[in-house]
């Protein structure tokens, strides 16, 4: 049986945007924070979740001073939803507190876990052929995200509209927009990382871009806390990736078709490497060996992505589609708690809660 979502419509100014997704998925998100609360010992290594509320306003000061605006969409959330705002930041900087590696710069504490068991196992793919432009990613994170997932159709200020898919609580990361850019994003582990502006808050401006050159521009901005790798592609065929680490970053692209999983790729960004999962060097060419098999039989692009994000290939441990431990502890399940696929030429976006071999796309259309 499908695992359900809720479905939010929201427009208007930030505040208003937030307060409207507040409001709608109010269960959800405070389910999402009482995961957090109760499990962030385990998840960070010792940092509590008052710690953890206390910190991130040292990361909220950064994200006030460059993007004020997704502050207030996340106030007004707060609002909406009735959770304290000083809560909400806290699974908004959830890879910043659960990440393993140090944080420069500033005095922080709480980073011994994290990689493999902060749930980075996520899948980014893309293809242009016959015309045609097909992104997908799929999110791997917490269990608790795969029953607390919220489809978004959000309509901004200056009018751009996107479509995506996140866990509750936290503000959107990744779609398509109505300029025809798709927006996926992997995380990546850097050794350069220090107190700055949230991986989510920069991923949520990423993600209304109107180019793939603006896109880029704000992946880099200056003061992000760390790094993340950006996948894009838009509808003239432009298949981008862009690997960064909270100082450095790199360039890649090609024009038929694209994967990227945990690792960098980039040779210049070998330096910057914080961890290696062999798994994520696995379902790389695992993902890339399937595009290329699929492009070269001429498959159509939504059914060779989908087919990708369904994989289970070459095992449970690094397949690309995830599934829970069961013998884990709540705080150690991982597993791929959705799925998307955006048709960038019909603005049609596929989606699903959970593992996509186990749950049915639902379509929705701008």
């Amino acid at each position: 049986m499908a695992i359900p979502f809720v479905h939010i419509q929201a427009r208007g100014a930030y505040r208003e945007i937030g307060r409207q997704i507040g409001e709608a998925a109010r269960p959800q998100i405070e389910a999402s924070v009482a995961f957090f609360r109760d499990n962030f010992a385990s998840m960070s290594g010792g940092l509590t979740f008052a710690e953890a509320e206390a910190q991130a306003a040292g990361y909220r000061r950064y994200a006030q001073r460059c993007l004020p605006q997704f502050v207030e969409e996340l106030m007004g959330m707060a609002e909406g939803s009735r959770v304290p705002f000083s809560q909400l930041m806290v699974p908004n900087c959830g890879e910043e507190f659960t990440s393993s590696e140090p944080v420069v710069g500033e005095h922080h504490r709480g980073f011994a876990r994290g990689g493999a068991l902060g749930g980075d196992y996520c899948t980014a793919v893309a293809v242009s052929a016959n015309g045609r432009h097909v992104i997908g990613h799929n999110m791997d994170w917490y269990t608790i995200d795969a029953q607390n997932n919220m489809m978004y159709d959000v309509t901004v200020p200056d009018g751009t509209r996107f479509l995506g898919i996140a866990g509750a609580a936290y503000l959107p990361m990744i779609g398509l927009n109505s300029h025809g850019i798709g927006n996926v994003s992997n995380s990546v582990h850097s050794d350069d990382n220090r107190v700055g502006v949230p991986n989510v808050f920069v991923r949520r401006w990423s993600l209304e871009a109107p180019t793939l050159e603006e896109a880029r521009a704000r992946g880099l901005l200056e003061a992000r806390a760390r790094g993340t790798n950006h996948f894009l592609t838009d509808t003239t065929g432009r298949l981008w990736d862009v690997e960064t680490s909270a100082t450095a970053s790199a360039f890649m692209e090609s024009d038929s078709f694209m994967a990227h999983t945990n690792h960098y790729v980039a040779p210049e960004m070998a330096p910057y490497e914080g961890a290696t999962f062999e798994e994520s060097r696995t379902r790389l060419a695992t993902a890339e060996r399937m595009l290329a098999e699929g492009t070269a039989r001429g498959d159509d692009p939504v059914e060779l992505v989908a087919s990708v994000l369904r994989g289970h290939e070459p095992s449970p441990e690094e397949c690309i589609c995830g599934h829970p431990a069961a013998a884990d502890l709540p705080a150690e399940q991982i597993m791929t708690v959705g799925s998307m696929i955006c048709d960038l030429d019909e603005r049609r976006v596929y989606v699903c809660a959970g593992p996509p071999c186990e749950n049915p796309y639902q379509v929705f259309e701008m």
